[in-house]
C-alpha cells in the first residue's frame, strides 16, 4: 500500500472511529432513556396550563423529574376524588386518565413482584396542588446494570481502538522511517563516490511503498553507474593497449627512415607500406571509437532517414563480394526482401555494423571458405544474415562476444580491440532491432539481424 493511502486510511480511522463511538453513547442514552419521553410529556403538559403553578414551581418539578434515573419509569399523579395520571412512562398507567384508588392498588399489587415502587411529593411553596411523583424500577439486577455495562463496554471498545491505532501508527512510522534511514545512509555512500554499497540489502522483505520503489530505482541507477564506471575503465585500458601497437610500429619505422637506418629503396618502400597499413588501422580504430561514442548520444536518432532495407542490403552485398574477391573468399548473396519496405535508420552506421560482420567473417576464415549473405522477409519481420564457414566460436563464449573488449579464445591471435561486435550490438539495439549469433566450433558462425515490421513503413518502389 502506498504511503499516501496508508496515511489517508489512518486519518480516517483516527477521526471517524472515536467520533462515532463518542456520538453513539449519548445517542443510546437519549433514545433509550425514559427521561427523554418524560421531559417531552412534561413540556406538553405544561402548555395545557392545567395546574396553577408558578414558574419556580414548574422549575422545581422539572428538576425533580429530570433527576429520575434513566432505568426508572415515572408517572406524575394528582390525588383528588380519583387518581389522575398527568404524565406517565409506566405502560400500565395511561396519561390523561383517571383511576380509582382500588384500580391503582390493583395495578401496583399485580406488578410489585417485578418492580420497586416509590412515591415522592414535590416540595412546593405556596401551592395547594396535591401532586406526587410515582416511580418504579425493575427488581432484575441485569436491567439495572445495563447502562453501566454499556458504558464499560464502550470504554473498553474505545481503549481497544486507541491501542490498535497506536500499533498501526507505530508500524507505519517504523516502515517509513526505517526505509528513509537506509536510503539516506546508502545514498550518502554513493554521494561520496562509493558505488559498491548495495541499496536494497537491508530493505524489509515483502513490503512496498514509494520509498522502497525509489530505493529500488536508485539501486538500478547505482548498478548502471558502477557498470559504466567499470566499462569506462576497461575502455581506457583497452584503447591504450590496442592503440600502442600500431603507434609503436609507425614510430619505429619513421625513426628508422629519419635516421637513415633503412636506405635500400625496396626496404624504404616496404617500410612506407607498413606505415600506411598501420595508419589505416589507426584510422579504422578511431572511426570505430567515434561510432561507438556517437551511439551514447540521442542526437543521432533525430537525423534518421527512411531507407529501403533491400537497397541497403544489396549495396552491402555488392561491397562484400568485392572485398571477398580480394581476400580470396567465396562471398555469395541472396536478397529476397521487397524493395517497397523501408525503415528509419542511420545508413552509415548500419553499413558500418554489416561491414564489421563481414570483416569478422573474413578474419576468422581461410582462403576458399564461403561467406553467405541473405535477406529474407517474414510476415512479422525482415531478416539479414551473415554466415561463414570459418573457425567458429565455442558455445560458452557466444553469450559474451558482444561484450566490450571481450575476445573469444580463437580470436586472440588476431589483431583488434575487441569492440567491433560491441559496436554492432549497440547499433542494432539503438535502432530497436535484434541481433543473435549461432556458431559451432570448426564449422562456422552465423549472425542474424532481425528488423521487426512494426518499425517499417511502405514507400514507393525503388526505380
Amino acid at each position: 500500500m502506498t504511503i499516501r493511502k496508508q496515511f489517508n486510511s489512518l486519518l480516517v480511522a483516527i477521526v471517524i472511529i472515536p467520533a462515532l463511538c463518542a456520538l453513539f453513547i449519548p445517542l443510546y442514552f437519549y433514545f433509550t432513556s425514559p427521561d427523554r419521553i418524560l421531559i417531552h410529556d412534561y413540556r406538553e403538559f405544561k402548555r395545557t396550563d392545567m395546574l396553577q403553578l408558578s414558574n419556580s414551581e414548574w422549575d422545581t418539578l422539572f428538576r425533580q423529574l429530570h433527576r429520575t434515573p434513566p432505568d426508572m419509569e415515572v408517572a406524575l399523579i394528582s390525588f383528588n376524588e380519583t387518581i389522575d395520571i398527568l404524565i406517565s412512562t409506566i405502560p400500565e398507567l395511561q396519561a390523561n386518565t383517571a383511576y380509582s384508588y382500588s384500580e391503582m392498588w390493583n395495578i401496583v399489587s399485580q406488578t410489585q413482584n417485578n418492580f420497586f415502587y416509590q412515591f415522592t411529593s414535590p416540595s412546593f411553596i405556596n401551592s395547594r396542588q396535591n401532586l406526587f411523583i410515582l416511580s418504579r424500577a425493575g427488581k432484575s439486577s441485569p436491567h439495572r446494570k445495563r447502562p453501566l455495562n454499556f458504558i464499560n463496554h464502550s470504554i473498553a471498545l474505545l481503549l481497544s481502538l486507541a491501542a490498535l491505532l497506536t500499533i498501526v501508527i507505530w508500524r507505519i512510522s517504523h516502515n517509513i522511517f526505517s526505509s528513509i534511514t537506509i536510503l539516506e545512509n546508502r545514498s550518502q555512500k554513493i554521494a561520496d563516490g562509493d558505488l559498491t554499497a548495495s541499496l536494497i540489502e537491508e530493505l524489509p522483505k515483502n513490503r512496498s511503498n514509494e520509498i522502497i520503489s525509489l530505493t529500488e530505482n536508485l539501486e538500478k541507477m547505482r548498478k548502471s553507474l558502477l557498470n559504466s564506471q567499470e566499462q569506462r575503465a576497461r575502455f581506457i585500458m583497452g584503447i591504450s593497449h590496442d592503440l600502442r601497437t600500431p603507434i609503436a610500429v609507425i614510430k619505429g619505422y619513421t625513426e628508422a627512415l629519419s635516421d637513415n637506418v633503412v636506405t635500400n629503396p625496396s626496404e624504404i618502400t616496404k617500410s612506407l607500406e607498413i606505415i600506411t597499413a598501420k595508419t589505416n588501422q589507426l584510422e579504422n580504430m578511431i572511426d570505430t571509437l567515434i561510432n561507438f561514442v556517437k551511439l551514447d548520444s540521442a542526437d543521432w536518432q533525430e537525423k534518421l532517414t527512411s531507407e529501403s532495407i533491400a537497397a541497403v542490403a544489396v549495396e552491402f552485398a555488392q561491397s562484400a563480394e568485392m572485398i571477398g574477391s580480394v581476400f580470396k573468399r567465396k562471398v555469395s548473396s541472396v536478397i529476397d526482401i521487397s524493395p517497397e519496405v523501408s525503415v528509419p535508420m542511420d545508413k552509415q552506421l548500419f553499413l558500418r555494423a554489416l561491414e564489421n560482420l563481414i570483416s569478422n567473417a573474413i578474419r576468422y576464415s581461410k582462403e576458399g571458405d564461403a561467406i553467405a549473405i541473405t535477406g529474407s522477409e517474414t510476415p512479422s519481420s525482415c531478416v539479414i544474415t551473415v554466415q561463414d564457414t570459418g573457425i567458429g566460436i565455442e558455445e560458452k563464449e557466444c553469450e559474451h562476444i558482444f561484450d566490450m573488449f571481450y575476445r573469444a579464445t580463437n580470436s586472440r591471435r588476431e589483431e583488434g580491440m575487441g569492440i567491433g561486435l560491441a559496436v554492432v550490438k549497440s547499433i542494432i539495439d539503438t535502432h530497436g532491432w535484434e541481433i543473435a549469433v549461432k556458431s559451432e566450433l570448426g564449422k562456422g558462425t552465423t549472425f542474424i539481424i532481425t528488423i521487426p515490421k512494426n518499425h517499417l513503413r511502405t514507400t514507393t518502389p525503388l526505380q
